[in-house]
């Protein structure tokens, strides 16, 4: 095999090489305006319902009847509870409705504030993420990061699950969001 037809040879194999992995590739769309307009608006009205403690409003945001809310507190967080009740498991399950009602009940103003919000979305589902602080009154309760999935239904996009991480500032200091 002459010296020309070695170098074809590895060119046309690096060719098709590239377009095997081209072509295997996840295609991924750019999510339409209108639907990262929406999305965002969520994210909006999600935390003007907590500020305001408007329970029909945050209800109004999710896909079902109870939509479940997952945190996992983090190994150090988890071991500063332990401390005082060995049984802990560090994990806080509860559902949407259960969630703004201890909002509406708690004394003072309630805020939750995003940073590093990340949409991703095919025009039927998607996620948001981002980093979170939880603040009671002007105090900071707990840090993390919280991902929600969405489906659209109709033309509304509606929370189907959240999972969030829990760290406690007096245990991990906050990692600034900013």
């Amino acid at each position: 095999m002459t010296l020309s037809r070695k170098i074809g040879f590895r060119l046309k194999r690096l060719y098709l090489i590239g377009l095997a992995l081209i072509v295997s590739l996840p295609a991924t769309a750019q999510l339409p305006d209108s639907d990262q307009r929406a999305l965002e608006q969520l994210t909006v009205d999600f935390k003007n319902a907590i500020k305001d403690k408007d329970s029909t409003a945050f209800n109004a945001l999710f896909f079902s009847p109870s939509v479940d809310f997952t945190g996992i507190m983090s190994e150090k967080t988890e071991w500063s509870i332990k401390e005082g009740y060995p049984e802990f498991e560090g994990i806080a399950v509860s559902d949407h409705r259960s969630f703004i009602r201890d909002i509406c009940k708690a004394d003072g103003p309630q805020e939750e504030r995003f940073y590093h919000v990340k949409i991703d979305a095919d025009g039927a589902v998607g996620t948001v993420r981002f980093d979170y602080s939880f603040h009671s009154g002007s105090k900071m309760i707990q840090w993390g990061h919280e991902i929600w999935n969405v489906a659209k239904d109709q033309e509304t996009w509606l929370i189907t699950d959240v999972v969030y991480s829990i760290h406690f500032p007096h245990v991990e200091p906050f990692l600034d969001g900013e």
